[in-house]
């Protein structure tokens, strides 16, 4: 299999947040762009560049250059957490849906159960999951942050991506999952059924819980669990639409 080249590197620049050094690609952080812009038209091109402290700036950081995934690796399960971390994202004017709605975000969690079933774990190219997993902090940020225009019609939809990301043991990882699930309750007001669907699809085998905790801290790949035999034809996950006169999941 024949990948595109990866594009060149964007130049970076140096900035001082706080009391710690980065190297930023300032094209992809708008609001630390607007200031460099702003100290060139003011000809104050030789004085450094340096910024208050943001809150988990170098967390922020690494999501942008290496994919949103990390940013579940580098925090905890607190929740409060996310909720800082998606303010500063928000602070620096990052575009983290990138226009995307809950409907492609849910396509894009799928997309690697669907390729695996498709082609075969063999054949499964690692980027494939890092799509699905970088499409799981996008629905973090979107039930943190998201506006809903309807929200009890948008909330079943936020569910159902969220228990697709709870039953996927495969491809998304516990902290992931556990998160995911934190921020659906402390948004939206969930409905018994819907909490003890949640309780079935995160079972997890606890002989396999410290490996997997291990994968998910350490390394890029996934954890070898068996799928858990999740459902989505009633939650509408990728093409399917969702039926909200069937209440079966929730």
């Amino acid at each position: 299999m024949t990948h595109p080249p990866k594009p060149p590197p964007l130049p970076t620049t140096a900035i001082k947040i706080g009391d710690e050094n980065f190297d930023v690609e300032l094209p992809k952080i708008p609001y630390l762009s607007a200031i460099v812009d702003f100290q060139t038209r003011a000809h104050l091109e030789s004085i450094e560049l340096v910024h208050s402290p943001i809150p988990l700036f170098d967390v922020a950081l690494k999501g942008i250059e290496s994919g949103y995934r990390h940013c579940f690796r580098a925090l905890s399960t607190d929740l409060a957490q996310y909720h800082t971390l998606c303010n500063t994202y928000d602070f620096l004017c990052v575009d983290v849906l990138g226009g995307a709605t809950i409907d492609d975000i849910k396509s894009e969690l799928k997309v690697a159960k669907r390729e695996k079933e498709l082609y075969g774990e063999l054949m499964l190219a690692y980027s494939i999951v890092e799509r699905s997993r970088n499409a799981a902090f996008r629905l973090l940020y979107l039930i943190l942050l998201g506006e809903f225009k309807d929200e009890v019609k948008d909330s079943d939809k936020v569910f159902c991506a969220v228990r697709f990301v709870v039953a996927d043991h495969e491809n998304f990882m516990w902290k992931t999952r556990k998160i995911i699930r934190a921020a659906f309750e402390d948004r939206f007001v969930s409905s018994a059924k819907q909490r003890a669907s949640l309780d079935r699809d995160e079972k997890t085998d606890l002989a396999n819980l410290g490996a997997e905790y291990y994968s998910d801290e350490s390394t890029e790949w996934w954890s070898a669990y068996s799928y858990s035999g999740y459902d989505d034809s009633s939650c509408g996950i990728g093409e399917t639409e969702i039926n909200l006169d069937d209440e079966s999941d929730f």
